[in-house]
């Protein structure tokens, strides 16, 4: 459904600036107009921002997050169905208007029975019978291939003959490189994760390094067949300058978690997108010990955060920037526009322009933390948030101490 709506007197963020006390009106579900005053006649589809942030939704990249949802436990696996849903109530009241669903493909040797090859097939087939339903956000799918899945490809080339996939990155998580050039801190994060002994996961990490990988000609036959389609290509985890030399060979446009500033910059210059992740902000630091998101920021390299591994960061993080002295517009593009641009979905989405899709965000900022209070997709109201207030105690407590008095 499409819908129509006037939200005045919000504080509108587009792509240049700021307009504050503005009007957006929304007409079958895009925006038809942005007005930099609060006016015209108050309607049932009248939406009052006063004195709250008007944001465009936000895309979120690289999300395991369906992945969690649906094996919380190792030992406990739900139904994709319950967990889609499930997630998509919890996306949607974070902000996030569409999420780029985020599987990985580790091969049929590993433990995790949602990384196995069949599972992510079988998951990817029904996201894309899910999304054609009832939705609140869009819901793409990223697909991400670790490179020592060798009988990974008959499964990606379906993905993209068939149209089911919007980005693929790939990755290499041999211990010793990447992310986890520092082995010790991939042994206790399996350790802690897993809940493993150290022999154990000196025997995984052993299992990992012997992996055969995935020949260079056909990951670049791979690239080809993707950039033919249109699909975005991601590099994952990049730490020397001959991978950045790779990516573009792939012709890849998008530079994911670089680990250290060196890198970032470079890919920076090269004219990649650069993602970071939003958690990293929001903890100051790497889980793994690599670069800083923040470090990236100051230095003008970062392009985009993404939710990574947990989706409330990413609101959060604008937020805490902007507190840190970053501009708004800035901060919100971060988490709007360059996304769109990245996954060449900028016509449509990413921005409060007049012509796009009307998918944004209706945000009180309280002294401390910034608060949703509507998310509209398409020019509907898909999710409203009242809060109550804390200064007042409730009328149950207060019979509760003349109870207790009496």
């Amino acid at each position: 459904m499409k819908g129509n709506a006037t939200i005045r007197g919000g504080r509108i963020v587009t792509p240049s600036g700021v307009i504050e006390n503005g009007t957006v009106v929304v007409e079958e579900g895009r925006i038809a107009d942005i007005r930099p005053y609060a006016a015209g006649s108050i309607s049932s589809t009248t939406i009052d921002a006063s004195g709250c942030w008007v944001l465009p939704g936000m895309l979120d990249t690289h999300s395991d997050a369906i992945e969690h949802e649906m094996q919380p436990r190792p030992t406990s696996r739900f139904a994709l169905d319950f967990s889609y849903r499930e997630l998509e109530r919890k996306l949607v009241g974070q902000g996030v208007t569409t999420i780029y669903h985020s599987l990985s493909m580790w091969g049929d040797n590993t433990s995790n029975e949602a990384r196995k090859n069949h599972n992510v097939l079988e998951t990817v087939r029904r996201l894309n019978e899910l999304r054609r339903q009832e939705h609140m956000i869009h819901h793409r799918v990223h697909v991400r291939v670790e490179i020592t899945n060798d009988t990974a490809p008959p499964y990606v080339e379906e993905f993209i003959a068939n149209g089911l996939v919007d980005q693929i990155s790939f990755m290499d998580h041999t211990p010793g490189q990447g992310q986890y050039r520092n082995t010790d801190v991939q042994k206790k994060f399996i350790m802690e994760r897993q809940k493993k002994t150290e022999e154990e996961v000196d025997a995984i990490l052993a299992e990992r390094r012997s992996r055969p990988k995935v020949g260079v000609a056909e990951l670049q036959r791979l690239a080809d067949f993707a950039f033919e389609r249109g699909i975005p290509l991601a590099s994952h985890d990049d730490d020397t300058m001959e991978k950045l030399d790779q990516v573009q060979a792939w012709r890849g446009t998008i530079s994911e978690f670089p680990i250290d500033l060196e890198i970032a910059v470079e890919a920076k210059r090269r004219g990649l997108f650069v993602v970071m992740g939003a958690p990293n902000v929001m903890l100051g630091r790497s889980h793994s010990n690599n670069l800083s998101a923040q470090e990236a920021i100051r230095a003008g390299v970062v392009d985009i955060l993404c939710s990574d591994y947990y989706p409330p960061a990413m609101l959060r993080a604008v937020f805490l920037l902007h507190k840190q002295g970053l501009g708004i517009v800035e901060a919100v593009n971060m988490v709007s526009l360059n996304p769109a641009r990245a996954l060449r979905t900028d016509r449509d989405q990413g921005s409060i322009e007049v012509g796009k899709e009307a998918d944004l965000l209706i945000v009180r900022e309280t002294a401390s933390f910034p608060v949703i209070e509507k998310v509209i997709v398409r020019g509907q109201v898909v999710c409203q948030m009242d809060y109550i207030s804390g200064t007042e105690p409730t009328a149950l407590s207060v019979r509760g101490a003349e109870r207790i008095e009496a």
